[in-house]
């Protein structure tokens, strides 16, 4: 089995801080991939049995991101995937590292390209502390048919994670689609993470004169950045006729949220 290499500047990045925020979400492989014992192979090569599988719509989809939130000493596997009747837009939300995070959106007739993310139950949580469970995100059952997998012949459920306050809306009244995520349809402009965060720091200066001056205040400081995301807030819209199904879910442990 082909072994990546953990340095490879393509999957695992060195960013600053601010090349961290402005890249989200993240190269991925098109190919399934698998963290196992301490490597980084290419395909499946762990047992997906009493895994829960996870639609990754964001930076869940990338081995850089992966690796932040898990190392790359725990064993688990990721497998593309096709989202139908839904689209990846931009959250009414701002992450601790700086991005604009992605949510689900439904659009009739379009299929984006995705991964799934299998993790076994103490991963599970670990993902539901990483993702603000509850406060940024919601967990969700998707509707069945509205993901298919492959290389893989599983037939349960898929969990996925949907914005808490839906996607937001920097112009016009639709949310915008992460540039980044393909997709087959054009009924949402899409823009990047550097042009999203411009765009909300010519919408919100605060004073500052350049995005990464801007940016860094938010980063570092918790409560300017909830206020933010309280301003965004007001400029946001939730779906309808969504196909999900929000789980009432309790967890405990610190969120990085």
């Amino acid at each position: 089995m082909e072994c990546f290499v953990h340095a490879d500047k393509k999957y695992f990045p060195e960013y600053n801080w601010f090349e961290k925020a402005i890249s989200y979400p993240y190269k991925a492989p098109t190919t399934s991939f698998t963290f196992k014992n301490g490597k980084f192979y290419q395909g499946i090569h762990i047992s997906l049995k009493d895994r829960v599988p996870i639609l990754s719509i964001g930076s869940n989809r990338s081995p850089y991101q992966l690796k932040n939130k898990f190392g790359v000493k725990e064993n688990l596997c990721v497998t593309p995937a096709k989202l139908y009747n839904s689209v990846i837009v931009y959250a009414a939300s701002m992450s601790a590292y700086g991005s604009i995070p992605a949510t689900q959106w439904p659009c009739e007739g379009s299929v984006s390209d995705l991964n799934l993310l299998w993790l076994n139950q103490d991963q599970l949580q670990i993902m539901h502390l990483s993702e603000g469970l509850g406060i940024a995100y919601h967990y969700v059952e998707l509707d069945k048919n509205t993901v298919t997998i492959q290389e893989d012949d599983y037939s349960g459920p898929i969990f996925g994670y949907i914005s808490t306050r839906g996607g937001y809306l920097f112009d016009g009244n639709e949310p915008l689609r992460l540039k980044n995520i393909k997709s087959n349809t054009n009924t949402h402009s899409s823009i990047n993470e550097y042009e999203a965060l411009n765009k909300l720091f010519l919408e919100n200066p605060d004073g500052q004169t350049s995005l990464e001056t801007w940016l860094k205040i938010f980063i570092s400081n918790k409560s300017k950045r909830l206020s933010l995301i309280d301003k965004m807030s007001k400029k946001s819209l939730l779906p309808k006729n969504v196909p999900w199904k929000i789980l009432d879910l309790k967890v405990t442990g610190n969120n990085i949220y």
